[in-house]
């Protein structure tokens, strides 16, 4: 059986990425292929043999208070048993790889395990010169590598890099990522198509993410008619146009899946330990969403919710939303002002989900292709 490696951030706690990386690895086991995620790659010997890679990974250390600027995080301390639930849905759902020894590496070289660069901002600049999550320690070896949907998530990449990513991705037999201008970039420094795919999470309609659903806790879904709030940044706007639709729809409860203590507000029911199980229930039985990200958009979406979008201050990111609700016919869920509610019920996404079954078909040549070619 032919082995499959995906290199992606899948154990934090934003549901989005937890999810891309279930959609793109059970894809691929329904095709028949062994799949893994790559937990970490620590083979100091290796790492040693090759001076590029030491100097990236000194480089990602060196990095790490731009990351964050990058990302402008706030701290949010999960409970306990959230841990706990997380890592039990991570066991249950993926294969972990931890590559530690040079024994284990010669054995995946010899295996010729295939590696795929997988989804969400892995690409991002702030993490330094192209590292990991460009599969640079599989490029000295005869080994398949290409990328999914991968995002850089920004609108420039830094000139000083520009040799780097020729010489770590000119090995990859197939490139694709989630944004266009993305794609734009890379073809013209690359010399070479670079496809414009669907994020992971589109590969799957319902079907397959109820059986997800299905596994919620029930105590963390209310029985009465609620409002979900879920936001991946923290931003006081947010709260005032909740508090407006609230004013609205005094009928239903307001429920709130937290990303930051600040989040926490108690005249509102808190869901503190959810996991990808609960995030998908409670979006598939909320009367509607209100939030600012981009997955809990996605599968409003597939589940044909009515959902409002707020936008993010950071306009890096406008790129992933436009392309969403452009092609899928979903530009009046975006709000344009903040300062007012209005309950808007046209949730026909007829239209947008015809398209979407044909962009679903592209995305499922493309990676067929891609681990196929050269066999």
């Amino acid at each position: 059986m032919k082995r499959i490696c995906v290199v992606t951030w899948y154990n934090s706690t934003n549901y989005g990425t937890q999810l891309q990386a279930t959609s793109l690895c059970k894809y691929f086991e329904e095709c028949g292929y062994k799949t893994y995620v790559l937990k970490n790659f620590r083979v100091k010997e290796y790492v040693l043999k090759h001076p590029r890679l030491l100097k990236t990974r000194v480089m990602a250390k060196l990095n790490n208070k731009k990351t964050k600027k990058f990302f402008n995080p706030v701290t949010y301390d999960i409970t306990d048993e959230r841990k706990k639930r997380i890592e039990g849905y991570v066991a249950e759902t993926f294969h972990p790889l931890s590559i530690n020894s040079m024994g284990m590496w010669k054995r995946i070289i010899r295996d010729k395990v295939i590696f795929v660069s997988g989804s969400d901002i892995i690409w991002q600049p702030a993490l330094g010169a192209p590292g990991r999550f460009f599969l640079d320690f599989a490029m000295y070896e005869d080994l398949k590598r290409f990328s999914y949907a991968s995002s850089t998530g920004a609108k420039e990449l830094p000139k000083k890099y520009y040799s780097d990513y020729k010489r770590v991705m000119s090995g990859f037999s197939a490139i694709s990522v989630r944004e266009q201008n993305t794609a734009d970039f890379f073809s013209g420094l690359l010399g070479r198509e670079v496809e414009k795919v669907i994020d992971p999470t589109l590969l799957h309609d319902t079907v397959f993410w109820d059986k997800i659903a299905k596994k919620a806790n029930p105590d963390d879904i209310p029985e009465k008619k609620f409002i979900l709030c879920y936001f991946v940044m923290e931003d006081n706007r947010y709260w005032d146009y909740v508090k407006l639709a609230r004013e609205k729809c005094g009928e239903y409860e307001i429920v709130v899946l937290p990303m930051h203590k600040s989040d926490e507000r108690s005249e509102y029911r808190i869901v503190t330990d959810g996991t990808p199980c609960e995030f998908l229930s409670l979006i598939k039985k909320s009367e509607f969403i209100v939030t600012d990200s981009f997955h809990a958009a996605v599968f409003s979406f597939l589940y044909e919710k009515e959902f409002y979008v707020l936008k993010r201050a950071r306009s890096d990111e406008d790129e992933k939303f436009n392309d969403l609700v452009n092609k899928y016919y979903l530009k009046s869920r975006v709000i344009t002002n903040e300062k007012i509610f209005e309950r808007n019920t046209d949730t026909d996404y007829s239209a947008g989900l015809l398209t979407l079954e044909e962009d679903r078909k592209k995305a499922k040549a493309y990676l067929l292709q891609a681990v196929n070619s050269g066999q």
